[in-house]
């Protein structure tokens, strides 16, 4: 009796939370489009601010090579196809798998705390310039930078909240 009812919860419980995640999964199909769709500042000549664009490249690349990853591993664990189709074909994704990608993910989380603390100090470097024509390349590329990681850090959150909801559910799933 107990293991049925325990049973019953994992399933309502899993349902609400991949049924939630459904419509996340649409939100951080649009965010990526729009981090794809950023484009980098010219050069600034300001080594603080040059140096935080190409970190924010490089994390726009991870994080935008993550997600389909993600989205991948969160439709085979629902048994649907990409499209929406269930699939009882569909190979569920291991624990491993999952760890794998968290790590992925825990790594993208740190590479955007360090830019968010060396936004300060572009912004910092950026005010103190004096040259008119380098202020307006340089705000032009502190303000990428804050849509940048504004955009970054949400789809962050999101992806390590959905690898720890499908990791917690296999862990669950597997003590039945």
């Amino acid at each position: 009796m107990n293991k049925l009812l325990l049973a019953a919860v994992l399933l309502t419980a899993y349902t609400n939370v991949f049924g939630q995640t459904q419509e996340q999964i649409e939100t951080s199909k649009q965010r990526i489009i729009k981090i794809q769709k950023l484009e980098t500042p010219k050069e600034t000549a300001i080594s603080s601010i040059d140096g935080l664009q190409i970190k924010i490249a490089s994390t726009a690349l991870e994080s935008a090579a993550i997600t389909p990853l993600l989205q991948n591993l969160y439709y085979r664990s629902v048994g649907q196809s990409v499209d929406g189709v269930t699939d009882v074909t569909v190979k569920k994704p291991t624990l491993r798998e999952l760890e794998e990608l968290a790590v992925r993910i825990y790594s993208q989380s740190k590479n955007l705390e360090n830019i968010s603390s060396d936004v300060a100090s572009a912004s910092k470097d950026a005010s103190e310039i004096k040259n008119p024509l380098k202020i307006a390349k340089a705000l032009q590329a502190v303000n990428y930078a804050k849509t940048a990681v504004a955009l970054l850090g949400e789809e962050t959150l999101f992806q390590a909240t959905a690898i720890k909801s499908m990791i917690q559910t296999i862990r669950t799933s597997e003590n039945l």
